[in-house]
C-alpha cells in the first residue's frame, strides 16, 4: 500500500507491475494484459490500449505539472518522466516488450515513488470487493435490459450508463475515484434531462437496478475522494433527483 494515493501512485503501481514481463512478448499484448483489455480483435484491441496509455500520458502530465509547483528541482524527476513517456508511448506499440523496458529502470521508478510520497494524499484506496459489487450490479443491469419492456429510448439510455460505469472502472488505476465522480455527473445530467421517461417507469426493475447501481458508484467515490468540495456531492445529488421522482 502506497504512503500517499495519487497520480504518482497509481502510475507507480500500474508500471511496477511490468517489472515481470519477458522482453519478448509483443508489447501491445503486454499493456492488454495489464489493462485487462479482453478483445480477440487485433485493431480494436490496439485501439483500446492506446486509449488507455493515453489516460497514462494525461496522469503523467498532471504529476509533471504538480512537481514543477512543489518547488523540487527539475533535474530530480524529468528524465525518469521522459522515460515513462517513450515506454507507454503508442509508437512502439508494434515491437517487443524488450524496448519498452529500456525506459523502466529502477531508478525511473525510484523517482516516480518519491514523487507520490512528495505529493498529497488525494484519495483513499477504494478495496477490491467494493469494486467488484459495481461490477456485479452493473452486469446484472445490463443483463435485465434483454428482457426489459421499458421504452426503447430508457433502454438506450441505460445502456450508455452501462458503458459509462464500465469505462469508469477500467480508468479507475489510473486516475482514480475522479473517474467514478465523473460518469456518476454525467449520468445525472442524462436522466435530468428525460426526467419524465424515467418519471413515467420509476417503478420498473430496470431503473430500480440503475439507481442502486449509482448509488453504489457514488458512495465509493465519496468516501474515497478527500477533497471538500467533492466529498459527498454525489449522494446529494442522486437523493435529491430520487426525491424529485
Amino acid at each position: 500500500m502506497p504512503k500517499n494515493i495519487n497520480s504518482a501512485s497509481r502510475l507507480f503501481s500500474l508500471l511496477e507491475l511490468t517489472l515481470g514481463e519477458g522482453g519478448n512478448a509483443p508489447i501491445l499484448d503486454v499493456w492488454a494484459r495489464l489493462f485487462v483489455v479482453k478483445e480477440p480483435n487485433a485493431h480494436r484491441k490496439a485501439a483500446l490500449v492506446a486509449e488507455r496509455l493515453g489516460w497514462v500520458h494525461r496522469e503523467l502530465g498532471l504529476v509533471a505539472e504538480q512537481m514543477r509547483e512543489s518547488g523540487y528541482s527539475d533535474n530530480l524527476y524529468v528524465n525518469a518522466f521522459s522515460n515513462i513517456e517513450s515506454a507507454v508511448s503508442t509508437l512502439i506499440l508494434p515491437n517487443q516488450w524488450s524496448h519498452a523496458m529500456q525506459f523502466l529502470k529502477p531508478e525511473t521508478l525510484l523517482a516516480l515513488n518519491f514523487c507520490s510520497e512528495i505529493l498529497p494524499d488525494e484519495e483513499s484506496q477504494i478495496s477490491a470487493d467494493e469494486l467488484n459489487q459495481i461490477r456485479e450490479l452493473v452486469d446484472e443491469l445490463h443483463l435485465s435490459l434483454s428482457t426489459s419492456e421499458i421504452p426503447p429510448r430508457l433502454i438506450l439510455l441505460i445502456q450508455h450508463h452501462v458503458e459509462l460505469i464500465q469505462r469508469a472502472l477500467a480508468e479507475y488505476p489510473v486516475i482514480g475515484a475522479k473517474a467514478l465522480r465523473e460518469a456518476a455527473r454525467t449520468g445525472l445530467g442524462e436522466l435530468i434531462e428525460i426526467k419524465e421517461t424515467v418519471k413515467g417507469n420509476h417503478d420498473s426493475p430496470e431503473i430500480s437496478k440503475l439507481g442502486a447501481t449509482w448509488r453504489k458508484v457514488n458512495e465509493a467515490a465519496d468516501i474515497a475522494l478527500k477533497s471538500e468540495k467533492l466529498a459527498q456531492i454525489g449522494q446529494k445529488a442522486w437523493a435529491t433527483l430520487g426525491n424529485f421522482f
